[in-house]
């Protein structure tokens, strides 16, 4: 039996306060079944990027 990794909730808090600080305007935590966590930071143009859909350009 494979138990999830667990991140306090003031870890998280520092996470994203510290990639605030760093400049990033995105901070994305994951955690994966196999107890990986996962985090992630972006700039706002990488993240409008990434959740920009092809189809939503060809059906303006």
């Amino acid at each position: 039996m494979v138990q999830s990794s667990k991140i306090r909730q003031n870890d998280a808090k520092r996470l994203f306060k510290a990639a605030l600080e760093a400049g990033f305007e995105n901070a994305k935590i994951t955690i994966h079944p196999d107890g990986r966590i996962e985090a992630l930071a972006s700039f706002a143009e990488q993240a409008r990027a990434v959740s920009e859909n092809s189809w939503d350009v060809v059906l303006k």
